[in-house]
């Protein structure tokens, strides 16, 4: 009768690694500062990425900040030219420019208009 060593040799090594695997897991001096190592490399690729979205936003907020100056600085000179534009000398030569003559005193005829009071058939009834 043949007995099969060979199925039993690798019981035998499953068992030797499955008893030698918690002396793999044990944590040493070493292993606790190679953990250690790695969590504060983690740590400071984090702090990293957190300083590359700040930095990228502060380049932001100054272009931000530059293009509304010169926003404002364009919306001041719009003023400046609205009013210029509204100036009554501005608007006078403009009328001659364009064909329109100034009024003379026979032109200006007033209407009166009467009152509501004096008028009783435009009251407003109850």
């Amino acid at each position: 009768m043949a007995v099969n060593t060979q199925r039993n040799s690798f019981i035998q090594q499953a068992r030797t690694r499955r008893l030698d695997l918690p002396q793999y897991l044990r944590l040493d001096g070493s292993r606790y500062l190679l953990g250690l190592v790695v969590i504060l490399c983690l740590m400071s690729l984090i702090v990293l990425a957190q300083t590359g979205v700040v930095a990228t936003k502060g380049y932001a907020i100054v272009e931000l900040e530059a293009r509304k100056t010169v926003l404002q600085r364009e919306y001041a000179q719009l003023q400046v030219r609205h009013a210029r534009a509204q100036a009554l000398d501005h608007v006078e030569r403009r009328a001659e420019q364009i064909g329109l003559r100034s009024r003379n005193v026979e032109q200006v005829r007033y209407i009166e208009v009467p009152e509501l009071i004096d008028r009783p058939d435009l009251e407003a009834s109850p």
